[in-house]
């Protein structure tokens, strides 16, 4: 299974063990402790101040940060709402990128991937890493390819996407904001989109149930 929810227990070859999807109003505090090795947050919308025990943080809109050392923190919102991805896994030193991607149906979709065989209205291109990568779907939803498997999704779902897997998000049923997270580079670890047609072709890992 590569979709799953928060809350749900991820495949096992995943390096990312818990996703959680935090709505913060202004004003309110929200406690939290460490639950595995590696803990990230990442702002999604709004304004959010994080403080740790000796310090604190201003997160807005696309910004991330590592949480290390500390085994408790809160979260204070301070915009009208705020939104945050909390990521916790067990990566290694060595990730790719983290951020928000969106994708709309488009008349005219550009696409610098790789060839595919099934209909395609948005921009996001057919590719593969040389590392794991996780899409959180926070708005909308579609349909998401990963190598010759077709899932729909919608608001809560992590894909699960092995490192070497071809994957895209070809068609949209409501235009689509998403968190993405690259964890640990392997093989070459090139950084970025990698397409068969420049890079060579893709060597899927396995993926152990």
């Amino acid at each position: 299974m590569s979709v799953f929810r928060g809350g749900e227990a991820p495949p096992a070859w995943c390096e990312l063990r818990n996703v959680e999807v935090l709505n913060i109003v202004d004003g309110q505090i929200v406690d939290q402790r460490r639950s595995q090795q590696k803990e990230r947050l990442l702002a999604t919308a709004g304004t959010t101040q994080l403080v740790l025990p000796d310090s604190s943080i201003i997160l807005k809109e696309n910004q991330f940060i590592d949480i290390a050392p500390a085994e408790s923190w809160q979260l204070r919102g301070c915009s009208r709402t705020a939104q945050l991805v909390r990521l916790s896994g067990r990566w290694g030193r060595d990730v790719g990128g983290c951020g928000i991607f969106r994708a709309a149906n488009q008349d005219n979709p550009k696409d610098g991937g790789d060839p595919v065989d099934y209909r395609k209205t948005t921009s996001i291109d057919s590719h593969y890493h040389d590392c794991d990568e996780y899409w959180i779907i926070l708005e909308g939803g579609g349909a998401v390819i990963i190598g010759q498997r077709r899932f729909n999704v919608t608001v809560g779902d992590c894909i699960a996407i092995g490192m070497g897997h071809q994957h895209d998000l070809p068609t949209v049923t409501a235009a689509v904001k998403a968190a993405f997270f690259e964890t640990t580079f392997g093989g070459n670890k090139r950084v970025g989109h990698l397409w068969n047609h420049s890079h060579g072709p893709a060597q899927p890992k396995l993926e152990r149930v």
